[in-house]
């Protein structure tokens, strides 16, 4: 069951790209420095119409069992892979702080066949981040994972995955703890957020043209209206698909999910 914690507002202003986040109040704890992790690349999660399904996995050093995160890339449901990019950067160093990160694959529009709509490869992706989520936990005692301290996240097309496969109007069967969502959106359908729901993290640039700004601002809107709990952080002039490792004002992207998961998932 997923906690509703009553929200508490504060708005840091960062210099540089001043980012501006808006959710439960607290500062990042001095951590130690990562630890070496293990990646086993190209780790076949499901087959779906002949083709095969591929997630890299970051596991920590330990035993365990470890909280984890399924991470989806983008690419406009056209393009993108796992194993490079933010996703990747990300589950690299999440992996050195603990926790298990799962980069995966899923089907784009091309591999859909003549005729395919984008709203078909958006459903096919958001199915395939349920088989990914299904396979971690089925096999959580081979990865070392807490079933029941998974997390599912990812920038642009793979944010909209990530949401529209929590949240929406026609959510699957996964139930996340968290969700983390790099300057994603809902496209009205935020509406379906509902009492009872994982909290979320929302990263976005207020000067994004591809997926507006005024996208995160409603789903943090409806989930504060809903009881979920929601943190913003908005990235003053920033466009779309920021680095995760530059930091903005003391803090990097990457912290930023890092203390979300460490408050949603420890």
């Amino acid at each position: 069951m997923h906690r509703t914690a009553r929200q508490r507002f504060v708005v840091f202003v960062l210099p540089f790209m001043a980012a501006v986040v808006i959710g439960v109040a607290g500062g990042l704890a001095v951590r130690p420095a990562a630890a070496q992790a293990a990646v086993t690349p190209n780790v076949e999660y499901a087959v779906v119409g002949g083709k095969p399904l591929r997630l890299d996995v970051h596991r920590p050093a330990g035993k365990g069992p470890f909280p984890a995160i399924v991470l989806v890339h983008g690419g406009g449901f056209t393009g993108g892979s796992k194993g490079a990019g933010y996703t990747a950067q990300l589950a690299r160093h999440l992996a050195g702080h603990g926790y298990a990160a799962f980069d995966i694959d899923y089907r784009l529009l091309g591999d859909l066949g003549p005729g395919a709509t984008l709203e078909q490869a958006m459903a096919a992706a958001r199915e395939d981040l349920g088989r990914a989520v299904a396979h971690v936990a089925d096999d959580a005692a081979a990865y070392g994972v807490d079933p029941d301290r998974i997390a599912v996240g990812g920038g642009s097309a793979g944010a909209i995955t990530a949401l529209l496969a929590t949240y929406g109007k026609e959510r699957g069967n996964i139930r996340p703890r968290g969700v983390v969502a790099l300057w994603g959106g809902m496209y009205g359908q935020e509406g379906a957020i509902r009492a009872g729901d994982p909290p979320l993290l929302l990263v976005h640039g207020s000067a994004d043209r591809t997926i507006p700004f005024a996208q995160s601002e409603a789903i943090a809107a409806a989930a504060r209206r809903a009881g979920v709990d929601a943190t913003l952080v908005r990235i003053e002039n920033g466009g779309h698909t920021l680095p995760v490792d530059q930091p903005l004002g003391g803090r990097t992207i990457q912290e930023s999910v890092r203390e979300f998961l460490d408050k949603t998932l420890r």
